[in-house]
């Protein structure tokens, strides 16, 4: 039994290295493409000038100007979320001698690039690691820690520092996690509020296409739409 358990133990031990593997391919990938496109960016938009002619060229501008700014706020918010988040849930960890303690850290910040799924994987993964290394007891106790952990930066610290940066349906949310993730894997789960966001704010500047912003969005009329399309709720 202990041959087997210690055979089940290195199983997981190597899953969750590849998995750690993944993020960080995908966290260098989604880097690479942000400075792809932050060198892009002015170029593009001079490209959309010519293109664009009269009062739809200021609908561009503007729509640029949103999105830029609400990718801005999201990607800070969720970068000091996810740096604080991985300080508490190593600092835990470590206080009972939970090993891999790295590993943890780098999947807790990537992860929380991904709303709720990425919370439920960061956290649930050590914890199983605990039963494996530990004893049932403490991976109970590492569990309610984590826990406690979550609910605080989820419940208090999350909309204190993020506020209504990004006012998407939660259902949308979901939704666009399970299909950008099925078609691109992590890097695809953590591009897909960012990519939604753009498609909310272009739809909502383009007449036929505003009740699809409308329901991508978590307002309930086209009045709160527009302050989340012209950037008034930052």
């Amino acid at each position: 039994m202990i041959e087997e358990l210690g055979s089940w133990a290195s199983g997981i031990a190597v899953k969750i290295l590849s998995t750690a593997s993944s993020a960080l391919f995908a966290t260098v990938l989604v880097i690479f493409l942000t400075l792809i496109m932050l060198i892009e960016a002015p170029r593009w938009r001079q490209k959309l000038a010519c293109v664009v002619d009269g009062p739809a060229r200021r609908d561009v501008s503007e729509s640029a100007a949103v999105i830029a700014s609400l990718l801005r706020r999201y990607l800070v918010a969720r970068t000091i979320l996810g740096v604080l988040t991985a300080i508490l849930y190593v600092t835990w960890l470590w206080i009972f001698g939970v090993d891999l303690l790295v590993v943890w850290a780098l999947l807790t910040f990537v992860l929380n690039y991904i709303p709720t799924l990425g919370s439920l994987i960061s956290g649930a993964l050590p914890v199983l690691y605990a039963v494996v290394q530990k004893d049932p007891g403490t991976a109970v106790i590492v569990g309610i820690g984590i826990f406690a952990i979550e609910q605080v930066m989820g419940n208090y610290v999350d909309p204190r520092v993020q506020g209504r940066q990004v006012s998407l349906s939660s259902l949308v949310v979901l939704i666009t996690l399970l299909v950008w993730g099925w078609i691109w894997g992590i890097a695809g789960a953590i591009l897909a509020v960012p990519i939604t966001i753009a498609a909310m704010i272009i739809c909502a500047h383009v007449p036929s296409l505003r009740p699809f912003a409308l329901m991508l969005s978590d307002e309930s009329d086209f009045e709160g739409l527009d302050r989340q399309a012209s950037g008034a709720n930052q």
